[in-house]
């Protein structure tokens, strides 16, 4: 995780991260304490045959202040290239990316966590959230499962498995999640300037409340940046052969 001081002040740039988050954490305990924020964001990524960023694109509803931010870190970062024929090859992914922004005595304190790379999800902030199917709705269950998928280079989707427990769940999960797979598009990763096919793997968490409402994700709940920044990754979308691996200790 990497972070920094910043004189990110005032509710008018806060409130633009919450408008871009869509989520957020409060820390404080009355109405003059400042807040904590956690939100989460995708960056499209241009990487050289040497490993290296050259080219970074972040959601244009990002306030400047932290995009620069997410920029700077991103671009310290280092990759193990696409090996083609022997030779590293440049290309293009999709990180995921956390990001927190923690009050300190003078602004705030921005600090991002790498989440991993694979194909650009159709949601700004990387997320893939399947429908929840209004046949399950009102069984007062959790759901747990996990899809397995290919993104082709058309952005198109290819099933590869589905497991839900309880057992039952899969009969009730499996057309709505067939049903979405057949429209969403992703943005395929690049090797060599060519669209490529990557695996993906999705744990799925539905949860039934009241008028069939559904969260596939918890809301973080405590106050500290590091634990934030890592809570829900056991539900985090994965790509098992994403041909851009961050070399640890790179940047």
């Amino acid at each position: 995780m990497n972070a920094r001081n910043s004189s990110l002040q005032g509710r008018r740039m806060l409130g633009a991260l919450l408008l871009m988050a869509g989520t957020s954490t409060a820390s404080a305990t009355g109405p003059e304490e400042k807040e904590l924020f956690v939100f989460q964001t995708r960056a499209a990524v241009s990487i050289d045959a040497t490993g290296r960023p050259t080219e970074i694109q972040l959601p244009e509803q990002m306030p400047e202040a932290v995009a620069t931010f997410v920029r700077d870190q991103i671009m310290q970062w280092r990759f193990v290239p696409p090996d083609v024929d022997g030779q590293a090859r440049a290309g293009k992914t999709y990180l995921t990316v956390g990001a927190c922004a923690a009050p300190t005595a003078d602004g705030y304190q921005l600090a991002i966590d790498y989440k991993g790379a694979g194909p650009g999800t159709p949601r700004p902030d990387g997320k893939i959230v399947p429908p929840y199917p209004r046949e399950a709705a009102g069984k007062n269950a959790n759901h747990r499962g996990v899809v397995q998928f290919v993104v082709e280079p058309d952005g198109g989707t290819t099933l590869e498995s589905l497991e839900f427990t309880p057992s039952g769940s899969k009969r009730l999960f499996r057309p709505a999640i067939e049903d979405w797979m057949k429209q969403v598009r992703f943005m395929p990763e690049e090797v060599d300037g060519k669209p490529v096919r990557t695996r993906m793997r999705v744990p799925l968490h539905f949860e039934s409340r009241p008028h069939g409402t559904a969260s596939t994700q918890s809301k973080a709940d405590k106050p500290e940046c590091t634990a934030l920044l890592k809570r829900g990754d056991e539900q985090r979308p994965m790509a098992l052969d994403s041909p851009f691996t961050r070399l640890e200790g790179g940047g």
